[in-house]
């Protein structure tokens, strides 16, 4: 799909802060994130709900969130994420995906992409994908 953001990088047309790939997924830090650390699961062909996908598919893409909240968790000493899907996004990315966001005591809790008076601390995010990406197969 030529317009879908997340397609273009899939294909490498844009740059992106990608932790993890595989054949079927890429996993990268959402730049607008509600958290540091804050990850995108993204199957690389293009669906906009579940639906689009095969069974297998979806175990891959679930196998990678797996993998990669994994990785998170370790990063950030936590085992508090919030994790979502959006499917059929009427809005923004026409593209599923899976937010992974670490998440810490104290934090006042919040929704997907709201949590309170929290704002990015490291934005460097060559360092954050990195120390995830170090963390991955650990």
């Amino acid at each position: 799909m030529n317009e879908c953001i997340f397609c273009k990088l899939v294909a490498n047309e844009i740059p992106s802060y990608t932790v993890h790939e595989d054949a079927e997924t890429r996993s990268f830090l959402d730049i607008f994130g509600a958290t540091d650390g804050h990850t995108m699961v993204v199957l690389k062909k293009h669906g906009a709900t579940i639906h689009d996908y095969t069974q297998e598919e979806l175990g891959s893409l679930w196998a990678s969130v797996k993998k990669v909240s994994k990785a998170i968790e370790k990063t950030y000493d936590t085992h508090i994420l919030s994790i979502g899907i959006n499917h059929g996004e009427p809005e923004g990315v026409k593209h599923l995906h899976v937010h992974i966001m670490p998440r810490f005591e104290g934090d006042g809790g919040g929704i997907i992409q709201s949590l309170p008076g929290k704002p990015l601390q490291n934005n460097d995010f060559v360092s954050v994908a990195h120390a995830i990406k170090a963390n991955l197969n650990e």
